[in-house]
């Protein structure tokens, strides 16, 4: 009958170390990142209040297909508004793929009944943005919160072997 166990209550600091690799995580994720969110606020504000936009069909207008659509939409009220989504650069910087669309395709949008210039093309490319704003958002709360000498515990507790009616 053999019984291992192996306890620690230790409570672990993170320190930070001074130098030139700090200097740059520091600008990184102390300025980059902000910069970053505060230019696409608008995936947030949809995440946030998204369940109340509404949802429509559009119209591609243009004479050639193109990543660049001008998309026109009729809203609640009838009156006929039109936005410009550049879906490269929306997939050049998240994990989707670059979509062409046509001149006279239909495409599903949802727009903000408040800010109806506030318009996107409802499909994966709008999820994907949503989703790195708040995976971005997180890094840079966890690195303000690492930067500010927030200490981790850690517990572990293992133990191993038969026990006693083994």
């Amino acid at each position: 009958m053999k019984l291992v166990s192996v306890r620690s209550h230790a409570t672990r600091t993170i320190a930070l170390r001074r130098g030139p690799l700090l200097l740059i995580a520091a600008i990184f994720f102390g300025v980059g990142i902000p910069l970053f969110l505060w230019h696409q606020v608008g995936f947030a504000i949809y995440a946030a209040s998204g369940f109340s936009w509404v949802h429509t069909n559009g119209t591609v207008t243009g004479s050639h297909a193109t990543d660049v659509p001008t998309i026109q939409f009729t809203m609640r009220d009838g009156s006929p508004m039109a936005f410009k989504e550049d879906y490269f650069m929306m997939c050049h910087r998240s994990f989707c793929f670059v979509r062409y669309f046509d001149p006279g395709q239909i495409v599903p949008v949802v727009y903000d009944p408040d800010a109806p210039t506030r318009a996107y093309i409802y499909d994966w490319a709008l999820f994907s943005n949503t989703i790195e704003w708040f995976v971005m958002g997180s890094i840079f709360l966890l690195f303000v919160l690492l930067f500010l000498g927030v200490r981790v515990p850690l517990n572990l507790s293992v133990r191993l072997g038969r026990g006693p009616n083994a």
